[in-house]
């Protein structure tokens, strides 16, 4: 009887296994990511865990994605501003040397139309740049958001946050009380 009783009970201790924890006192937002007080980016479930399910579920994953979409979008429009600016800018160095060539007496050009259609890619690397100029606006918004958003969280945690807790409730390693400071 006695050996059952304590293995019970040694399957039991590790439930009530005090386990230090440590909770930032201050968190931040950097790049996209909350840091805590050494700096360290802090990994998902410890923030899920500081700030609570509510505030994880419906922001901070929302914000990290806004923020992240927001650095392709500025990445992918850059690039496409920088392709419609080299269109625009060949055509118009084919054109002018043609012109060169035109005022020295040899044109390259068999017709008129042959000129209209190196001004029309012109016309259209504008475009393309432009094309890309709106979508490196949107990133600039996205990322903008995200980020506003993910210092909402850290605010909240900075300024809610109370002392010391303790309750009851499951843990990593078990069942048990939870003091947290």
């Amino acid at each position: 009887m006695k050996k059952i009783l304590l293995a019970v009970m040694l399957m039991l201790l590790p439930a009530f296994a005090a386990l230090a924890q440590y909770v930032p006192s201050q968190i931040e937002q950097s790049k996209g990511r909350l840091l805590d007080d050494n700096g360290e980016v802090m990994p998902d479930f410890m923030v899920r865990r500081l700030v609570g399910d509510e505030i994880f579920e419906e922001t901070y994953l929302g914000a990290v994605k806004q923020y992240k979409a927001g650095k392709w979008l500025m990445l992918g429009g850059g690039l496409v501003v920088g392709a419609g600016v080299a269109v625009s800018g060949v055509s118009l160095g084919v054109f002018f040397v043609n012109y060169v060539n035109i005022w020295k007496g040899e044109n390259l050009w068999d017709s008129f139309s042959q000129a209209k259609d190196v001004i029309s890619w012109f016309y259209r690397g504008f475009s393309i740049a432009g094309l890309g100029a709106s979508v490196f606006t949107m990133g600039i918004i996205f990322k903008t958001v995200g980020w506003k958003r993910l210092e909402w969280v850290a605010e909240e945690y900075n300024n809610g946050r109370p002392a010391v807790t303790l309750r009851f409730g499951a843990g990593e390693y078990g069942t048990g009380l939870v003091l947290n400071f």
